[in-house]
């Protein structure tokens, strides 16, 4: 991991670059649009005379108040040819959206990855180089450090939207561990406003997404698997919201199903309780193997992650292939233990 994160400084370091591209997931969250602007901020500080293009195929409504107070250009659209993409907080094709073609379009050896979800073969197939740190509670932390390696001096509006990213993917430090406890304690000294970056990522949810989780709710199948109670339904939006809420209520795990257009989805959400006691990971062991089967792209975390298949593909058929592939890894996991 050290050396590819040294490759990675090398290549932002040495390389000879007129035009960059930063590029998040579609509907960017506080993470993955303070991870574009960081990687901005190191950019033009190792080259005063690069343009720097951050792309943003949407915006969460969780990152409008952070979009409003940083208050930087971006772009949604682009024609133009880059001597490097920089691509922040997604190793999955599907999410980059609208700006996947460009990527595409562009050499390997001109693309790099900077990520904290579960490898993917796209990482491995279309980056020269990708850092990717599963252990990180969000992307953000990894570009703070890596503006701290390079002994430069972030402005506090760049901090604060670095600690909103932390604080939105490690859910206000649910998920915390010792690298990210120093990192935020130098935030500390450098002068971070804990109070500014909370009330970025603070907002009442709206009636559609409250709306999205009712019917979530009211649509529940669950099923009893050794001590685990698993939780299938479906939603029309709000997809990770709505398996947030159904965890709240009880569930070790939240599968959520929704189509739109041509395009399947299935977002999980999971106890930390259940990764811990049974050691699936749902990125790696559910979402992956799934993307497989039904030739979509698959990934996330342990305890979050996501599938999208390019076609409608019917609800119970995929509930059959996730229930049962869970039923199957929790016998597995018994008989060993």
């Amino acid at each position: 991991m050290l050396s590819i994160k040294r490759k990675f400084l090398k290549k932002m370091k040495k390389g000879d670059f007129d035009n960059i591209a930063i590029v998040g997931h579609s509907s960017v969250d506080p993470d993955s649009i303070a991870s574009a602007f960081g990687m901005e901020f190191i950019a033009k500080e190792l080259h005063s005379s690069v343009n720097v293009d951050v792309l943003v195929d949407g915006i969460s409504k969780h990152t409008s108040k952070v979009m409003e107070y940083f208050d930087k250009q971006y772009k949604v659209k682009t024609k133009d040819k880059y001597d490097l993409i920089i691509i922040v907080d997604v190793n999955v094709p599907s999410q980059l959206g609208k700006f996947l073609e460009l990527v595409q379009s562009h050499d390997k050896k001109n693309i790099i990855l900077i990520d904290h979800h579960s490898r993917t073969d796209f990482a491995e197939s279309n980056t020269s180089i990708s850092y990717i740190d599963e252990n990180r509670t969000s992307t953000a932390e990894m570009v703070l450090e890596l503006i701290l390696e390079l002994s430069l001096k972030p402005p506090e509006n760049l901090l604060n939207i670095l600690l909103s990213g932390i604080l939105y993917d490690s859910r206000r430090f649910f998920s915390l561990n010792q690298i990210t406890l120093d990192l935020v304690n130098k935030m500390f000294q450098l002068g971070v406003n804990y109070d500014v970056a909370v009330r970025l990522i603070q907002r009442r949810l709206e009636d559609s997404e409250r709306i999205a989780r009712i019917k979530c709710a009211s649509r529940i199948q669950y099923v009893k698997m050794q001590d685990w109670i698993l939780v299938w339904s479906r939603v029309g939006s709000h997809e990770g919201s709505s398996a947030r809420a159904i965890l709240d209520v009880g569930a070790d795990v939240a599968l959520i199903y929704s189509t739109r257009a041509k395009e399947t989805r299935l977002n999980v959400r999971a106890t930390h309780t259940f990764y811990r006691k049974t050691d699936i990971h749902f990125g790696k062991d559910i979402m992956k193997v799934l993307s497989v089967e039904f030739n979509g792209d698959g990934g996330g975390h342990s305890t979050a992650a996501a599938l999208n298949i390019p076609m409608i593909v019917n609800e119970e058929i995929l509930k059959k292939s996730a229930l049962g592939l869970l039923k199957n890894l929790l016998q597995k996991n018994r008989s060993e233990t």
